[in-house]
């Protein structure tokens, strides 16, 4: 663990032990271990056998040891702990204060010193016994990739209180009128799924009542609720102002392997997720955060709550009332909620039936105030038909300024022209005689460039300043010899909010850039006027785009537009900078020139014909932007987007005129980086859309088979080509919560490694492991075997690959490799997928190049290894020596000793971990 994560560390202690007497006190509290099985982590005490139960016994003597030294070194401001006393810690000082109790037959067992007055003190107990019926886990029937919404809990009859942004997984809109849920999407709430009991029977949620447009906070209708359910009270007392106070959340944590240790975390909770729970803690106080694109000033507590408590109660213990409603957290931090407080300030929130304990309080809030008065102004438009056309109130800032109703068309044209559609046209213009002209009945489609600006003098592109407080820079190309030069000199087009730079062999853009905002100011900068697709491009009704080249950049570095019309409809023609995102400005002309900017080809990116389209949205990243502004402190975005370049591209045979065709590699993977503004800076997610296209000819079918992934920004860049500098790449928030809602919502993949989707690397390192020794996971064979057929890397040593890429992103990968080659096929080596999983065959070796001056230093690597004594290792070779985690010959376990293989092994690092599915296939993260 990184020094600043130690001093973390150290203030969460401090925190959850400020009203017990501190860090100093913790140091002479004995040792209280919650159970006597030791964590199966990493860092935990190595074992021969993992599953003796001496060894087990043996290792709680140790965790319990590293406990009492962890506590003295919190207390003394050491920054020196090992990792056996960072786990000590998290697994189990950490759990001892702040607990997570299993709710059974809705009763629970408080089996914890501190918290033993849960059941003591029967008013407590009464209080946490009638509010443990009224939390239920939001259901989402029919969805595979999400195995639930998050929590909700009753507030009043046949009402439900959850978070906005779980409410927006299955539902759009915004404040108390013209709410839906999704297409094809269905919810219910469950309020048993209790540990080791079946689920109890779902109840339909049958509509949204209320997405509030301010705090995170959402009332869905379960009309269906049981008589005997009394609703939780709000209370009207500020949480921000009651620290110290003693609470619980009552909710259903999730798996959330990437804020602590998963073994850890598998121990705690017994490998059990997903089941109502019980998790004590304190208020601490209020602190702003970033929620839908704004600062909220939250409360905050320190309770034990995980991913999947979205939209939990936080439960006064003294009164029985709700302080809060949980919306999120950051681990070793502090935890989120809205204001019970608040929302009973605000009228609506009351009028929508909720409970109060009290007299609702005085006074407005003058921030949430405005934003009410924002959102129903657009719905009031809509109701209207007024000149905005039909509103989304979806906070996106999308608007379409046509409106149908009973089949007559109307167009909202500005400048005081209204048009509707019958049989005939009638074009009304106030203060101008009216016009009448006959319209025929079927126009032809025509292929029209939308009305753009061919004067590039005023054009700024994109704004590294846009978010206001961090600069953000435009990604760099990590080799600028590929890219296209500009007739003028330069390399970067720019345009209205955006800008472009192209790779010169490919014809396609590299990576743009563009500034993204959700500002009705800006969104609608006239009001009255028309802001949809056709109307701010000039196209008739019947019409579409016909995108056009820039005339700055020479035309053999672009793709002409005859090349997607004239391709058999293999092809769409996809923006790569979204025309909706960018389209934007002070006044209506600005609008209009940054929509015409976005069809310029430059802009384009072939993909085939069904990869552009979804039915979840206009394209297939769905709505990410949105979600991200979910997590963000104000409603502009800075977005970074492009093809992935790979030289293995399918190559497509275009015809772009009589005789002439085009090759052009058809790119399958496309990235998106998404900046945000934080509380605390920026936040940074990256993204990646691909479509499977193996054993698929391009020019006969291809599947709708499409992975969206969530990934770090260190694989964009490798795969990209690109530098997008220190301060994004320390801003990636792949790891954060935020980041794991954003992916449950949008049903991403997250991954590590994007390159887990592809072929693994062979190693390049001959006579790698020749001489380690008669104790291989499986020798080789006779000539009558064969390596299986199918085969993958142990997920143990791609969690290894992934930490070590992640420390040292800019690494060199030369001497990196799994899989062996034809020689090492003939002996015993852990680079053979011998070991087999099923029909499966598994590497069991990583080759990891040493590359001191991009951050890897193989030799430090090795140390640190054999310095953890972890389980999962068998052996490690480097520079002429090897260790192994068993005595061999005369040497003790973890030794180093010759090496006598042909390779030296100073290009690299060799680790074998051992054969057992437990050891190879446990993704624990690596203490280096």
């Amino acid at each position: 663990m990184p020094i600043r994560d130690q001093d973390q560390l150290r203030r969460y202690v401090g925190s959850i032990m400020r009203s017990s007497g501190g860090l100093e006190r913790l140091s002479h509290e004995p040792v209280r271990m919650a159970r006597a099985v030791v964590i199966e982590s990493s860092a935990a005490p190595a074992a021969a056998n993992p599953g003796a139960t001496g060894q087990k016994v043996r290792a709680n003597i140790e965790l319990a040891a590293a406990v009492k030294t962890a506590t003295e070194k919190l207390a003394s401001g050491a920054r020196d702990l090992t990792p056996i006393e960072l786990l000590a810690t998290e697994a189990i000082i950490i759990p001892d204060k702040r607990p997570a109790f299993d709710i059974v037959d809705g009763d629970f067992i408080a089996d914890n010193e501190l918290w033993h007055d849960l059941k003591a003190d029967s008013a407590i107990y009464a209080r946490l016994r009638a509010a443990i019926p009224c939390v239920g886990r939001i259901e989402l029937p029919g969805q595979r990739s999400i195995p639930y919404a998050g929590t909700g809990f009753v507030v009043g009859r046949g009402l439900l209180m959850t978070n906005r942004h779980v409410a927006e997984i299955f539902a759009t809109g915004l404040g108390d009128r013209r709410i839906r849920f999704r297409t094809g999407w269905h919810v219910a709430v469950d309020f048993k799924a209790e540990r080791d009991r079946p689920d109890g029977p779902d109840l339909e949620v049958r509509a949204v009542r209320m997405i509030h447009p301010w705090w995170d906070m959402a009332l869905l209708e379960v009309p269906d609720l049981a008589p005997t359910l009394t609703p939780l009270r709000l209370a009207v007392r500020d949480a921000r102002d009651l620290g110290g106070n003693r609470i619980a959340v009552i909710g259903y944590p999730a798996r959330d392997p990437l804020r602590n240790d998963p073994a850890v975390q598998d121990e705690l909770f017994e490998r059990v997720f997903q089941v109502k729970r019980l998790q004590p803690g304190e208020i601490v106080g209020g602190q702003p955060t970033a929620s839908f694109g704004k600062i909220v000033q939250a409360a905050t507590h320190d309770c034990s709550t995980l991913g999947g408590n979205s939209g939990s109660a936080v439960i006064d213990l003294e009164t029985g009332e709700v302080l809060g409603l949980h919306f999120g957290g950051r681990y070793l931090d502090t935890n989120y909620a809205v204001p019970s407080f608040e929302m009973a300030c605000d009228p609506r929130v009351v009028d929508a039936g909720v409970t109060l304990a009290d007299v609702a309080p005085a006074g407005q809030g003058p921030a949430w105030l405005r934003a009410w008065q924002n959102v129903e102004t657009a719905h009031d438009s809509a109701d209207n038909g007024s000149a905005q056309g039909t509103t989304d109130v979806s906070g996106s800032g999308s608007g379409n300024d046509v409106g149908a109703v009973g089949g007559i068309t109307r167009f909202h044209n500005g400048a005081g022209k209204v048009t509707f559609e019958v049989p005939l046209r009638i074009t009304v213009e106030l203060g101008a005689e009216p016009l009448v002209a006959a319209a025929p009945a079927d126009t032809a489609e025509r292929m029209v460039e939308p009305q753009h600006d061919t004067n590039y003098q005023g054009r700024r592109g994109y704004n590294a300043d846009f978010l206001g407080h961090v600069r953000v820079p435009m990604p760099k190309p990590r080799n600028p010899d590929v890219l296209a030069p500009l007739k003028a000199g330069g390399v970067r087009l720019d345009y209205q909010n955006f800008s472009v730079v192209m790779h010169a062999e490919r014809r396609l853009a590299l990576v743009t850039a563009s500034n993204v905002t959700r500002e009705m100011r800006l969104r609608q900068p006239e009001p009255g006027r028309g802001y949809g697709r056709k109307v701010l491009g000039g196209l008739g009704k019947n019409d579409s785009e016909r995108w056009f080249e820039d005339p700055r950049l020479d035309s053999r570095f672009q793709l002409p537009d005859v090349f997607f019309t004239r391709d058999d409809g293999a092809f769409d023609k996809g923006h790569i900078v979204r025309r909706d995102d960018v389209a934007w400005g002070i006044d209506y002309d600005s609008v209009v020139r940054a929509n015409g900017d976005t069809f310029h080809v430059t802009n384009c990116s072939p993909q085939v014909a069904q990869f552009n389209q979804s039915v979840r949205g206009d394209d297939n990243w769905g709505d990410l932007e949105n979600l991200v502004l979910g997590e963000a402190a104000q409603e502009r975005l800075c977005v970074f987007a492009g093809p992935v370049l790979d030289s293995s591209d399918d190559t497509f045979v275009g015809r772009i005129d009589a005789g002439r065709t085009l090759r052009v590699r058809i790119p399958s993977r496309y990235w998106k980086v998404v900046v945000a503004a934080t509380a605390e800076g920026i936040a940074a997610y990256g993204f990646v859309l691909e479509q499977d296209l193996t054993g698929i000819n391009l020019e006969f079918a291809v599947p709708e088979n499409f992975r969206r992934l969530q990934v770090p920004l260190t694989e964009i860049e490798d795969a990209a080509g690109l530098d997008f500098g220190d301060a994004l790449r320390e801003s990636d928030a792949w790891a954060s919560e935020g980041a794991q809602e954003i992916a449950g919502r949008a049903g991403l993949v997250r991954t590590e490694l994007i390159d887990a989707f592809l072929p693994e690397r062979p190693t390049p390192n001959g006579g790698d492991d020749e001489d380690a020794g008669d104790y291989g996971n499986r020798a080789a064979s006779g000539s009558d075997t064969e390596a299986p057929p199918f085969w993958r890397v142990a997920r143990a040593l791609l969690m290894l690959r992934r930490q070590v890429d992640a420390f040292a992103p800019r690494r060199s990968k030369a001497n990196d490799g799994t899989i062996g080659d034809a020689a090492h096929a003939t002996r015993n080596s852990d680079h053979n997928p011998w070991v087999r999983d099923g029909g499966m065959g598994v590497v069991t070796a990583l080759d990891i190049t040493h590359d001191p001056a991009g951050g890897c230093d193989a030799g430090k690597l090795a140390e640190m290894i054999l310095a953890s004594r972890d389980r999962r290792v068998k052996y490690v070779i480097w520079n002429r020596r090897i260790a192994n985690a068993a005595a061999i010959g005369g040497s003790a376990a973890w030794a180093w000793r010759d090496y006598r293989g042909s390779n030296p092994h100073n290009k690299h690092v060799h680790v074998s971990v051992q054969s057992a599915t437990a050891a190879y296939d446990d993704e624990a993260r690596w203490q280096v």
